[in-house]
């Protein structure tokens, strides 16, 4: 289906306005040019508003105000209502027209104050007798579920300015809904896991009614399965916050692009800052330790030449003896006087005298003094060892204050440099994004960490299942009362198989269809094509653009890159389904420049030739570029202008 004619009446800034668009043999092209303020994003509003009774593309100034248009409230005064009408003509493949008509009714009670007083919803169409039929409520919400569902709508009446957030708002099992209820999947799974599965479910419970073991082996196999459906569902759950946290994550890179980590700047100032003080201190601990060994060390220097000179007496003395023996003089004279060793005890004859006599002719140098020489002879030579190694110590104090004095300059710069980098920086908000980045990967990883577990229950779930299941198989092969019962259950297992096996390979055909076409348009569109290598759909729908150097880019691409990917993807989606209704597309190309919007006019005349195609256009959008592509190929083509006391617009043909 395609809309025909789009009539506005009474509607935010446009008080009449009408919109056909005709289709030519070769094309579905449509265009609409107007400033911004004009009503361009309205115009995709008011279609909004007439399927679905919502605007979700306003600004924050139409936020505020009432749907109905200003200017035929104050016409009209006080206590006097007025009617405010949008009808969507849908033209289906057979030319019959749909008419979606919602009309709400307003009144000014006061000055500011506007009330709604009631509002209406129905579609008319003719049946096949010729008929014309209306219908409203829930029939009437039927028939726009058929033209584009609403839960879908996304990927048909198009933002172009949040096309970049697309793959961040649009997580992977998001996508796969859409996908299901695009190519009408929704259909075969309905029938799957309502039709099929309940019906043997039904026909089991009929069979344990027959057999108390049939009735048991069935309630413990319903019992897993509400377990195995729990643990999907719970799985399920934690893939999608894990795709919320990622596309969070992402958004949060993007945001800090080339933004300085200030948390972690913060952590090393502070870090930096303690080191500093502690460097201080040792610093000056160690200059200290420097003076102290300098003022010893000076003393030794004074007095080496006296070191010397009486290390030099005392090896004089002993070479040419001249110190007495290793005993006190006073004990030899008293052995001599009594004849008795006072150390042995022994008596001392005649020739010992003679030679303790000879030793105390001997001794020409007093015993204490020699004794004292003697005690000073090994310090003297420490200290003199010790001025061997004043400069090697003195070398290691300097070398140790040097790099101290280099680690506090270092540290200096560094904070300077760290001041620097966060000058000009809104700091609480830049941490308050780092932060929120933070939170997020935690729930990715917690979530990571959890689905594991949840992984695990499957797989264990999946094989009790197939156990439960053998042992139920076996108790109905015993029961001869249930034979008959046991085909119709073994034809509707098979029956349920067959669907499940439909089901996988026809997602598998779509979803490779979809990549398949996605990658064609996305190499039509962009001109790097020596940047980017392949494109990549998950079995979840996930969806992953690759570098030529092989990693993975689609965080880091531009935002007009990342808007003509989900372009791509759009109309990949579009195409590979048949889902046959109208793309429109406000602002398309406002991130796009030069050639890419050559190639983007080119793709869409392309899709224009089996698909409606509207495209809501600023007029710096519609540039050289995309006037020399679109200009002649286009079916429709209307511009927007605003009156001179900016209370209505008006939709004139070019």
């Amino acid at each position: 289906m395609r809309i025909k004619r789009l009539i506005i009446k009474n509607y935010r800034q446009f008080k009449q306005a009408e919109i056909s668009f005709p289709k030519r043999h070769d094309t579905d092209l449509h265009f609409i040019i107007g400033t911004n303020g004009t009503g361009k994003t309205n115009i995709l509003n008011a279609i909004n508003w007439c399927l679905y009774g919502d605007e979700p593309h306003l600004s924050k100034e139409s936020q505020t105000l009432p749907l109905i248009n200003l200017k035929t409230v104050d016409k009209k005064g006080s206590e006097r209502e007025s009617e405010m009408a949008i009808e969507v003509w849908a033209e289906a493949e057979d030319h019959n027209l749909i008419y979606f008509i919602r009309k709400a009714k307003f009144l000014k009670t006061t000055s500011l104050e506007i009330e709604r007083q009631g509002e209406t919803f129905e579609v008319r169409y003719v049946d096949e007798l010729g008929n014309t039929k209306i219908v409203q409520d829930e029939s009437a919400d039927v028939w726009v579920e058929r033209f584009v569902p609403k839960n879908i709508r996304e990927f048909f009446f198009f933002d172009g300015e949040r096309l970049d957030h697309y793959f961040k708002e649009a997580t992977g099992q998001n996508i796969r809904h859409a996908v299901f209820q695009i190519s009408q999947l929704d259909l075969l799974e309905n029938c799957i896991e309502r039709k099929l599965q309940g019906i043997l479910d039904d026909l089991r419970k009929e069979a344990g009614k027959a057999n108390p073991k049939i009735e048991s082996a069935r309630t413990e196999l319903e019992r897993l399965k509400v377990l195995y459906e729990d643990f999907k569902k719970r799985f399920a759950d934690f893939e999608g916050q894990i795709a919320i946290a990622k596309s969070n994550i992402c958004e949060y890179d993007e945001k800090l692009k080339g933004v300085p980590d200030i948390i972690k700047l913060e952590e090393e100032r502070e870090h930096n800052i303690e080191g500093l003080k502690n460097t201080k201190e040792l610093l000056v601990t160690k200059q200290n330790e420097k003076k102290s060994y300098l003022l010893d060390a000076g003393k030794l220097v004074l007095l080496l030449p006296a070191i010397n000179n009486t290390i030099k007496v005392i090896l004089e003395k002993k070479n040419n003896k001249d110190f007495p023996p290793p005993i006190d003089k006073k004990v030899l004279e008293d052995v001599v006087q009594s004849g008795t060793c006072i150390i042995c005890g022994q008596k001392v004859d005649e020739d010992s005298k003679k030679k303790i006599n000879e030793m105390l002719l001997g001794i020409k140098t007093s015993s204490d003094s020699a004794i004292k020489l003697v005690q000073m002879e090994i310090p003297l030579n420490n200290f003199l060892e010790d001025t061997t190694h004043f400069k090697e110590q003195l070398d290691n104090y300097s070398q140790e204050i040097a790099q101290l004095e280099k680690l506090l300059s270092n540290l200096t710069e560094r904070n300077n440099q760290i001041d620097k980098i966060m000058s000009g920086y809104n700091e609480d908000l830049v941490r308050e994004w780092y932060s929120e980045r933070s939170k997020f990967e935690d729930i990715r990883d917690k979530c990571q960490i959890d689905i594991g577990g949840f992984q695990v229950n499957i797989q264990r779930t999946e094989g009790e299942l197939s156990e439960a299941q053998k042992v139920l198989d076996d108790e109905l092969g015993k029961e001869i009362k249930v034979k008959e019962l046991n085909k119709k259950l073994a034809f509707c297992e098979k029956s349920l198989e067959i669907a499940r096996l439909t089901r996988e390979r026809i997602m598998k055909e779509t979803r490779e269809k979809i990549e398949n076409e996605t990658r064609r348009q996305f190499f039509n569109l962009i001109w790097k094509r020596e940047t980017f290598e392949n494109i990549k759909i998950n079995e979840d729908y996930s969806i992953h653009l690759f570098h030529k150097l092989g990693f993975e880019c689609l965080g880091s691409v531009s935002a007009g890159e990342r808007e003509m990917l989900a372009l791509s993807f759009t109309l990949a989606l579009h195409k590979a389904s048949g889902f046959d209704s109208p793309i429109l597309i406000d602002t398309p190309v406002a991130r796009i420049s030069d050639i890419n919007r050559t190639n983007f006019g080119n793709v869409l005349c392309e899709v224009s030739t089996t698909k409606q195609i509207v495209l809501l256009l600023t007029p710096n959008e519609y540039s050289e570029e995309l006037r020399t592509v679109l200009g002649g190929r286009a079916s429709g083509r209307y511009k927007l202008i605003l009156s001179s006391d900016e209370t209505e617009a008006k939709v004139e043909v070019m």
